[in-house]
Order: C-alpha cells, then structure tokens, then sequence
C-alpha cells in the first residue's frame, strides 16, 4: 500500500513537472522556439510597447501629441501589412504632461507590461526614468537627442544630438556666410536640454573664436522673457541661439519684436513647430528665424519613406497636417521596428533579446526621412547621426521649411567628443 502511494505521488510529482515545464515553454519560449518576456505574448502572437508622452499641458499639442500620433500612424501601417514578422504591435501611451515625476509615476505604471517604451518624450523627463530602465533592463526610444542620454546603454536616439545641432548653425554662419566673428548669445531652459544646447554653444563659441555676448538661462515655468531679450539686445548679439520649446520660442522672438530687436533667431530643433504660423509671431517667422533640424520634406514622394509615410497618413490619419514632429515620431518608429525584427528572427524577444538586437543593429535605413542612422555598443557608435541642415522658415513651402545649407557635417561636429 505505502509503494502504491509513493508510486502514485511520483507519478503526479512528473505530471506536475512536465505541466510546469509546458506553461514555462508556452511564455518563454513557445512559438517556433521564440523567446518572449514582459509585453509579448507568444500565443496571440502580439508585443506591446511603452508610449510616455505630454496629452496634456503647454507641451502636448505642438509636440507631445503630434509626436505620438507619427508613431501611432507607422505602428497602424506596420500592423496593416502584417506586421513584424508575424507580431502585431499593441501601444500603451500614458500622459506626462512634460513632468519628470508624472513619467516615473506613468513609466512605473506600465513597465511590467510592455517589452520596451517606443516614444519617451523629452530631455529632462527621459533623464527621470533611465535609470529605472536600466534597473529593468528595458531599452527607450527616446525622442530627445540628447547628447547626454546618447551614452546611456538602454536608451536609443534616432538622429543628430542638440549639442551638435548648436554648432551646426554656427558652422553654417562662420563657414558659410562667411561671417567670422559675429556677436552671438544663446537664451535656453534651465534644464537637462537646456544644457545639452549651452555644451554646442561654448564648444561652437571655442571652436569657431565666436564673440559670446550673452548666455541667459530661464526656468522651464517662464512665460516672460523680457529680461533676456534686453540683455541680448543691449549686447549687441546678431545671432541668438534659443534652446527652448516652442511657445516660450514664440514669446521670446515677439518680445524682441516689441523692443525693437530682431536679430536673426536660429531654434534649436525641440523649438520649432508648425503651430507657430498661426500664432502672432507668424510675420516674423520667414524674415528673421532659422531651425536646426533633419528630415525630408513633407509630401516629397520622391524620398521612399515620405511616399510610405504619406499613404500611411491617408489611410491612419487623414487630418494630419504637415508636422515636423509627427514626423520624427514615425521615423524613430523604423529603428523601435528594426530592432524588434532583428531580435524576432534571432528567436529571442526577451528584454535581454531586443538589448542584443539593438547592440548588434548595424545601420537602419529609415527611407530617407533621416539619412542611415548606425548603431552599435561603443562609445564612437552610440551617437546614430552627425549631420544636420539649416532651414529656413518659410509657410510658401510644403512642409513650412526650405533649406539653407543642405545636409551637411559641420567641422566642429565632426570632431565632437562623447
């Protein structure tokens, strides 16, 4: 009786294991041999990604929602024709409101149910968390360009940093108008991108013996920015540099207005935004502002990805309007995709998979929107991109900008250390 029962309980002892063992194989590793983890669901053949983004506040319509909607619109069209191998891809998007610790709470709220973010928006609210995703070992897409968080192992940038943004436009006045030494100044927000512009600017102001007449902070709260103006003007400053977010670019270049100064104002990327042709600035938008930037036109179908990325607008967002940030936010959305394809055919979709998926990215070609980004794990690598473009504002063209200087790698730049 007693080796019937202790027969009995091994057998249910090996049941018991080899049901444990199927459950382990259907989560982890079910599907082919893929290897799953947090936000993939190997069954339903779904992964779902991380969306921490301004819906609300002074930061939400001209960037935060523009922004989210470009990398809604590609995940709409990737999961249209089939998705990535197979996956469907779920987006959880939570509101920041352009608060540091409104993305801790919001990053906190869904990091256990998602496989990576696709879209943290911001320098100083990516700041907030990396170390959380480091904790995690989750990678970001990052929309900021942060030269700062280009070093962090978790977080993926898709373009040029602010700080080499800064010394391309002084490139482009020092090299290519050949104005040697002009009087310059930079007014930016007192932030982590804040200070990623003020690095460029005193490497520019070195590199190219600029004449600094003014480097004038103000707090990311500031709605009145007479004081810096004045400063700059007093001065003398024939090139001011403005790091800042758009509305608080709008007030600074209508302030200079009202005192009679407009000197030639050149945006820092984050600074620009098509809303600001129909705010009171307008006017002055196409005499005196140029914007730091990279992207093709908008409705240039001749560039593969803006032929891609417009029929995807037709049939996902057929009210978009021509924006430089929806733009953006649906062109870091190929590298998020890249990196998952990668790590879906090397069988491994864990968290520590999409990590060497991204290490082991090499170049993404996103169809021209930006030129081929390069990833990889050294320090040289981790900086995707170093050329930029200086533009010109002007509402006769069809995405609201016309290049200067073409794309380009400034001198400075080049030699930038990270």
């Amino acid at each position: 009786m007693q080796k019937h029962a202790l027969f009995r309980a091994g057998i249910l002892a090996v049941l018991a294991i080899i049901a444990l063992s199927g459950c382990v194989q259907g989560s982890n590793a079910g599907n082919g041999g893929i290897k799953g983890g947090p936000g993939v669901d190997l069954n339903a053949k779904t992964i779902t990604l991380g969306i921490l983004s301004p819906e609300t506040g002074p930061a939400a319509a001209p960037v935060g929602i523009p922004l989210e909607n470009g990398v809604r619109t590609y995940f709409d069209f990737v999961n249209g024709n089939g998705g990535i191998d197979g996956f469907k891809i779920n987006l959880i998007s939570k509101d920041t409101q352009y608060d540091p610790q409104q993305e801790v709470v919001q990053y906190n709220a869904i990091h256990n149910d998602v496989a990576m973010i696709a879209d943290s928006l911001g320098t100083p609210t990516t700041f907030a968390i990396k170390d959380l995703s480091a904790q995690d070992q989750m990678l970001v897409t990052a929309a900021t360009l942060s030269s700062a968080l280009a070093r962090e192992k978790y977080l993926i940038l898709a373009g040029t940093p602010y700080r080499l943004q800064t010394e391309y436009a002084f490139d482009y006045v020092v090299n290519k108008l050949g104005d040697k030494t002009p009087k310059v100044g930079i007014i930016y927000q007192d932030d982590d991108y804040g200070q990623d512009g003020l690095t460029g600017y005193n490497e520019a102001v070195n590199y190219y013996h600029l004449q600094d007449v003014g480097k004038l902070p103000f707090a990311v709260t500031a709605t009145d920015f007479t004081s810096q103006v004045a400063q700059m003007k007093a001065a003398g400053a024939k090139y001011v540099f403005l790091t800042t977010l758009p509305t608080a670019a709008a007030t600074i270049i209508g302030t200079g207005h009202a005192l009679g100064y407009n000197p030639q104002w050149i945006l820092q990327s984050p600074a620009f935004s098509t809303l600001l042709l129909a705010s009171p600035v307008a006017p002055l938008l196409d005499k005196h502002v140029w914007v730091v930037s990279q992207g093709a036109t908008w409705g240039d179908t001749s560039v593969p990805g803006m032929a891609e990325m417009m029929s995807a607008i037709q049939k996902y967002m057929p009210n978009q309007k021509p924006d430089g940030f929806f733009e953006f936010g649906y062109t870091i959305s190929k590298v998020t995709a890249a990196i998952i394809k990668k790590a879906l055919d090397n069988n491994d979709v864990s968290r520590a998979g999409l990590v060497n998926a991204y290490d082991n990215l090499g170049d993404v070609d996103v169809g021209g929107l930006i030129p081929t980004l390069h990833y990889g794990t050294g320090a040289s690598t981790r900086v995707p991109s170093r050329d930029s473009v200086v533009y010109l504002i002007d509402s006769s063209q069809p995405g609201d900008v016309k290049s200067l200087s073409g794309d380009f790698v400034g001198a400075a730049a080049a030699v930038s250390q990270f």
